[in-house]
């Protein structure tokens, strides 16, 4: 009989006697304390065939630990990221290592299990709090991640889930019904095409789905050997590619002149499957680079790769760019260009060269910033009015319209960021982004310096302004 899980934890924190922690100021801007806070990133794929117990162990070891965050258990392992005290967090790796093979993990893996923990800073320009996950959520989920969500059985408890959700979310935004109306009869003879093509793509995923997790993630290239490989790599026959979305890739992303790189230009993960079946940029690269933030979705995704394309030689960089900016020390030796965006309370890890990538979509000065000097706790990010995508705009255009979220000030203020509000009779121009769902991928040279995007604007009417952005990432 297996043992519990709450009996797998210390006595003192069964009972909930844990002691007390030294008050600590969290709003200090003090770098030494900064310093003994981390945001930790962590996966481990490995064979669960007893998730509920997992579960219950992380929350109860986190709650003791006070650790708060995400964290997705399902039956092909974890995926997480925690808040807390470094110290906090280290005994917690600690004791996940140990309870996995308790829990009900095969004897075989003792020695392969790794958590791919990376222990990441805060930034130092904001205080400790707002940068603190302020909950645990921990989860049984159906995957690690949800490279396949898109492609659900009709019928199914996942699908009817999340139409129900885009469906509500549909219906509560004016904005895309009126769209909707517009476009009704332009997108009418094209559905028809697109549908015929996409069923064909569709019933060839499941395939490629059952095909891939009878392979082996790609080889992993460390910080040195991925530098090495791409400055030498043919580019005629090798291609680097971004698996992030393009909110991420807009902020930060690879530059290597000599390789191409692959736009996928997606909203979310899942879209990728689709994206990468029958891209024909794909079918004659000998070699293909893949990367993202801390290595999780390159995992799946280079299986993926090699069952779609056998033929081709797959890499992918180890640890992700967590690792690789952690270890490049060298600016003229760091091929990674901007920021690193993540997904926690900071937005962006504060390990960069100091290269601004990102460009205002109204002006094109260089802007970086989703937030404009707040704290992403505070929610005050520019997001469009019709998806709710993650749009940047420098501090001075972005008082000039109005984001997903905003009404009108009626009075002239200054915002936390030193933005000047507008006057109380001035209208401003809401804020939309027009990106596609599953746009095309493109081919993309920094061999002249890395092009972020391309905009155009068009007045659709006296009152709203419909930006078109086409992200370079």
């Amino acid at each position: 009989m297996k043992q519990s899980v709450v009996a797998c934890l210390p006595n003192e924190m069964r009972t909930g006697k844990v002691a007390a922690e030294d008050t600590v100021d969290l709003m200090t801007m003090d770098p030494g304390q900064h310093r003994s806070w981390r945001v930790a990133l962590y996966y481990c794929y490995i064979d669960l065939s007893n998730v509920p117990d997992h579960v219950e162990f992380h929350r109860h070891l986190c709650k003791n630990l006070s650790l708060k965050g995400r964290i997705r258990v399902s039956s092909d392992g974890l995926n997480g990221v925690l808040t807390g005290q470094l110290v906090d967090l280290k005994q917690y790796e600690d004791k996940v290592l140990k309870q996995l093979l308790e829990l009900g993990t095969h004897q075989s893996q003792s020695n392969m299990i790794d958590l791919n923990t990376k222990y990441c800073f805060l930034r130092e320009d904001l205080p400790i709090l707002p940068q603190l996950f302020d909950k645990l959520i921990c989860k049984e989920t159906s995957s690690v991640i949800c490279l396949f969500d898109n492609y659900q059985p009709a019928g199914t408890a996942a699908s009817s889930t999340k139409e129900n959700r885009n469906r509500r979310s549909k219906q509560n935004n004016r904005r895309v019904r009126r769209k909707k109306q517009r476009q009704e009869e332009k997108k009418h003879q094209s559905d028809k095409d697109i549908s015929e093509e996409r069923a064909t793509l569709v019933a060839e995923l499941p395939r490629i789905q059952n095909a891939m997790m009878t392979l082996s993630p790609s080889q992993h290239l460390t910080t040195e050997e991925w530098n090495d490989k791409l400055q030498n790599a043919d580019g005629e026959n090798a291609l680097l590619l971004d698996v992030r979305n393009v909110y991420e890739s807009r902020v930060g992303h690879f530059s290597v002149s000599n390789v191409p790189t692959l736009l996928t230009n997606t909203r979310k993960y899942s879209d990728l499957p689709e994206l990468l079946a029958e891209n024909p940029n794909m079918k004659d690269k000998e070699e293909v680079f893949m990367y993202c933030t801390g290595g999780v979705r390159c995992e799946r995704v280079s299986m993926m790769m090699q069952a779609m394309y056998p033929q081709t030689k797959v890499y992918q960089l180890k640890g992700g760019i967590q690792t690789y900016l952690q270890e490049s020390n060298n600016k003229q030796m760091c091929l990674f260009k901007g920021k690193n965006f993540v997904f926690d309370p900071r937005r962006t890890d504060p390990v960069h060269l100091g290269e601004t990538v990102g460009r205002c979509l109204i002006c094109e000065a260089p802007h970086d910033d989703y937030d404009n000097g707040h704290a992403p706790s505070e929610n005050k990010e520019a997001r469009c009015n019709t998806c709710r995508m993650l749009v940047l705009i420098c501090n001075q255009c972005r008082p000039g319209y109005l984001c997903w979220g905003e009404s009108e000030r009626e009075d002239t203020k200054s915002d936390g960021a030193g933005l000047e509000g507008n006057r109380s009779k001035e209208t401003r121009p809401w804020l939309y982004c027009a990106i596609d769902s599953l746009p095309k991928p493109a081919i993309t040279s920094f061999a002249n310096g890395p092009r972020d995007f391309e905009l155009s604007l068009c007045v659709e009417e006296t009152t709203m302004i419909m930006i078109y952005f086409f992200c370079g990432l």
